[in-house]
């Protein structure tokens, strides 16, 4: 409050504002003041400054209950700003105050004044307070305008703008406004101009709302108007007229206020403006919002042929653009989402960003690509995740970009759809340049990097030996249990080393993926080729038998199961006791066992739930998983090693046997050619599936050794007071731990980050984002991430819960054949209850970690994935029929539901009652091609519900 300042502040003619500060003048009057200053045409006036305000307040002896209002609850400040209201209602101008008002209006020309409010923060960049306070029109007299003055100060207290105020969080201790007093211009047309299109969002159009008579009619909503949407950048008019039957104008009867009319009939379904008067509206109002550098909303009238400007002031919101500009960019996680399920920290996602950058750009270097288009190609390198409200997402368009490398992008992009399970392929992009002459030169480059790649093959053999042998070496380099006696320097410096190591080594595991992406497709094109009913179908059996890295988990378990078998004691300890409890009294009581389940998580306790997620919970740090699966395969007794893989071998011999059978319809001619090409390119393909599997074996005992040294950095963080928790090092970035480490970080305060980081996470974790989606221009603005951007086939099946058996059935992918009854139990973490007895898993989607919880089910369902993902691969080396890629799956079924599930066709049918057969292996057999029953309870059992 500045209640001594002089009073020749208290009332500014317009010469005299254009020269003071906002304060003195408030939002309204300082952009009347910049108005008139750059010569626009301005309704003369005059403003009662704040100061004026503050001496009215020390007049009424109000000062110092203004100031106490931040002090007061909410509801004790509405009460006493009402309070200051009434007050200032009931008073008179302050003496000195209204001697300078009577000399300043008589400057003013004669004619009816208006009386308008100009808060401190009215009409700024964030706030307009339209409709906030109070204004008065139509006044001639000196008690009616002093009157209005009054009215308006005390309208800085009423509910609205109190209310208002603290929606908005603004101190009411700070109430200052100053009160404008404006001369009148009777118009023929008035309105407002959007500079910015307030429907549509455009920035590059702008809006012009028009009416006849006083603006009034516009701002109140009073009087009918035409719309003009106008293009700020050519002279380009969309006009929409409507019929205008009423207007405001001036009571003539009785020289005050105004009063509504009908508009004449020979106008009402006439433009109220003529183009040129739009044009000339737009010109001006553009160069307004040019020279103040963003978008207005202007009041202007139309007198006599002459514009005049009524206010200014910034727009504070627009609608998202309904024709956005920018990039177009595809997301989607189908396959990511097995190594990065659901939310994935900072820590991880940053991890990861710069790991498929380092691998991507050292493969292509190895395939020779030069050095200029590694240049050109490093923002899609550089991007290949997205990290879309804590979910990770592959960048479509820049795997597409990597891809163009390579001659035959059709055809190889195909491929990676296949190989990813992108139900939505992205057709916007093109496969080669428009010219021939850019063909031509693209041309050498494509087939060295190609002959390259081809070479990469070749000798694939030889490259896994080596790149497995040189990973051993690094991994036994790392002694895990003298992680707590080396400093955070030493760990940051371990832990670059392990990168620098390993992914600068990595060519080979890339590699290798292209050429499982490539057989792949070829295999699947010759088997359609063939003439082969459900080629897919087929293919997935083809590689039934392999034995995969992804199921050395699951067959060591059972070996444990059947020493617990041999020892009725430890099967008795083991089902007796929580699982929290099992480990230490095992320790105690069988140590032999207790040592092998050691062993098992030595090698396998990296390989969990999430197991690329650097904050993931593994068997090192928790063994109650392993606990929880050590009790669901001792429950099945028919559960071992001894039936595991004949089924598999069954289907294999038997889609081996299919092959042979098409291949005998061929010409004789082309018989040999082509069985010894199927057979070729089955063997490479069976052989890099394998790999894969290997080296991602090895790539999940990589991130554990990083996530360990992660994990111990935490610990001394927290020991030091820099975070409050060890895991909260999860939500830092992988850049802010080394800035912080160089002495170049931005923000050394980590807690405070740390917890707004937790709680935009916990939101994220309340949210369901579809797997596929587009986004335009800024990914994370005007973008829903929602299935409105997404195809046909995001769109979920509507379906009722107590759908009969012959409803339409939900559809996948057919991964391996079998037909199964039973409820479903919907599992997505290790702290859900794991049992599966007699169950259908169904999730979202699964990494190799999940393998373990497989031959306990009676079946597999997974929203995500393809015929190449860990659950399709494992499923059909464990013999368990599943279904991948079925869009809806976890949103329309709920644990106990009981369905049928056909692994061959990739159907699913709901079941309003559970279908009572038992089904035997030979039923099974006639069924769906199973000759083996896998457990008791994974076959259904004869059941009554």
């Amino acid at each position: 409050m500045m209640a001594d300042m002089s009073y020749e502040h208290m009332v500014l003619d317009a010469q005299s504002a254009c020269s003071a500060d906002k304060s003195l003048l408030g939002g309204k009057a300082y952009n009347l003041a910049w108005l008139t200053r750059n010569q626009y045409q301005v309704p003369p006036w005059i403003v009662l400054t704040t100061t004026s305000f503050e001496q009215q307040l020390a007049y009424c002896q109000l000062t110092d209950q203004v100031l106490n209002l931040d002090q007061l609850s909410p509801a004790d400040q509405r009460k006493q700003c009402a309070d200051i209201r009434q007050k200032l209602a009931q008073s008179t101008l302050a003496p000195h105050l209204a001697a300078k008002l009577k000399h300043s209006l008589a400057e003013l020309p004669k004619g009816r004044l208006a009386v308008r409010s100009s808060a401190a923060d009215e009409d700024s960049t964030t706030l307009s307070f339209a409709g906030q306070l109070d204004s008065f029109i139509c006044l001639e007299d000196y008690p009616d305008i002093a009157n209005a003055i009054i009215n308006v100060m005390a309208s800085g207290f009423g509910e609205r703008a109190v209310r208002y105020r603290q929606q908005h969080q603004r101190s009411l201790s700070q109430t200052t406004l100053a009160v404008i007093v404006q001369t009148m211009v009777e118009g023929e047309c008035s309105g407002v101009f959007f500079t910015a299109h307030p429907i549509n969002g455009s920035r590059k159009q702008g809006l012009i709302s028009a009416c006849h008579g006083l603006a009034e009619g516009v701002v109140a909503g009073t009087a009918d108007c035409d719309e003009f949407t106008v293009d700020l950048f050519s002279e380009e008019i969309k006009p929409q007229i409507h019929q205008k039957q009423f207007q405001i104008v001036y009571a003539q009867a009785t020289g005050q206020g105004t009063e509504r009319i009908s508009v004449p009939e020979a106008l009402q379904e006439k433009p109220c403006l003529s183009p040129q008067q739009i044009q000339l509206i737009k010109q001006q109002g553009f160069q307004i919002a040019r020279q103040l550098g963003r978008p207005q909303d202007l009041e202007w009238t139309i007198a006599h042929d002459q514009l005049y400007w009524l206010q200014t002031r910034p727009i504070t919101s627009l609608p998202a653009p309904e024709h956005p500009i920018g990039k177009r960019q595809i997301w989607d996680n189908s396959n990511i989402q097995e190594s990065y399920c659901g939310i994935t920290l900072p820590l991880t996602f940053t991890f990861a960003l710069r790991a498929y950058q380092t691998v991507y750009q050292q493969t292509f270097q190895l395939l020779g690509v030069s050095k200029s288009k590694l240049r050109a190609l490093q923002p899609a390198l550089s991007n290949m995740l997205g990290l879309i409200q804590g979910r990770v997402y592959y960048n479509i368009n820049h795997w597409y970009a990597a891809l163009q490398i390579l001659p035959g992008f059709k055809t190889n992009k195909a491929d990676m759809e296949r190989m990813m399970g992108l139900q939505d392929p992205v057709d916007f992009i093109e496969d080669q340049p428009d010219s021939w002459q850019q063909r031509l030169t693209r041309l050498p480059d494509s087939l060295h990097a190609l002959s390259r790649l081809c070479w990469g093959f070749m000798t694939m053999d030889k490259r896994v030996r080596n790149f497995e042998s040189h990973f051993e070496n690094i991994y036994q380099q790392v002694n895990r249990a003298q992680l707590h006696t080396q400093s955070i320097a030493e760990l940051m410096a371990q832990a670059e080393w392990l990168q620098r190591q390993l992914l600068d080594n990595w060519q080979t595991p890339i590699i290798n993926d292209f050429m499982v992406m490539m057989t792949n497709g070829r295999l699947h094109r010759q088997l359609q080729a063939l003439g082969i009913n459900n080629a897919e179908a087929l293919q997935n059996n083809l590689l039934s038998g392999e034995t995969l890295a992804s199921t050395e988990p699951t067959k060591h378990l059972m070996r444990l199961c059947d020493y617990i078998r041999n020892k009725p004691g430890l099967a008795r300890l083991l089902t007796g006791l929580a699982n929290d409890e099992v480990m230490p009294a095992i320790q105690y009581r069988y140590p032999e066992f207790y040592n092998r389940c050691q062993d098992y998580i030595e090698a396998f306790g990296d390989r969990c739930m999430g197991e690329l997620k650097l904050e993931s919970t593994t068997l090192r740090q928790d063994p109650r998983f392993l606990v929880a699966l050590l009790k669901n395969y001792t429950a099945n007794p028919n559960l071992n090693l001894s039936t595991l893989g004949k089924t598999e071998r069954d289907l294999r011999t038997q889609a081996e046997a299919t092959i042979r059978q098409q291949l005998m319809l061929q010409p004789l001619g082309k018989y040999r050619w082509r069985y010894q090409r199927i057979w070729k390119l089955l063997n490479l393909w069976r052989k890099s599936v394998k790999n894969r599997e290997s080296m991602r074996l090895a790539r999940t005992r990589a991130i554990g050794l990083i996530r360990d040294i992660y994990r111990e950095i935490g610990q001394q963080l927290a020991f030091y007071g820099v975070i409050a928790e060890p895991d909260d090092i999860f939500y830092l970035t992988v850049t802010e731990l080394e800035q912080y480490m160089q002495g170049t970080a931005i923000q050394t305060h980590w807690q405070s980050l740390v917890t707004t980081r937790k709680a935009e996470y916990d939101e994220y974790q309340q949210q369901d984002l579809p797997h596929h989606f587009q986004t335009v221009g800024p990914v994370y603005l005007h973008n829903e991430f929602s299935a409105n951007t997404l195809s046909r086939f995001d769109e979920a099946m509507p379906y009722d819960t107590c759908t009969s058996s012959n409803t339409q059935p939900l559809k996948g992918i057919g991964c391996y054949p079998g037909i199964v009854t039973a409820p479903i139990k919907k599992i997505f973490s290790p702290n859900d209850d794991l049992d599966l007895q007699g169950h259908i898993l169904c999730t979202v989607r699964t990494d190799p970690g999940w393998a373990p919880l497989f031959p306990t089910a009676a079946g597999i369902l997974v929203e995500r994935g393809s015929t190449l993902s860990h659950s399709a691969v494992v499923a059909r080396e464990l013999g368990i029929p599943a279904i991948v890629n079925i869009p809806g799956l976890t949103q329309q079924l709920e644990t106990g539901q009981w369905v049928t599930m056909d692994g061959t066709t990739g159907n699913i049918q709901l079941q309003q009652t559970p279908v009572t057969t038992k089904q035997t292996p030979a039923e099974l057999n006639s069924q769906s091609e199973v000759t083996e029953q896998k457990t008791n309870k994974a076959v259904l059992e004869e059941t009554v519900v």
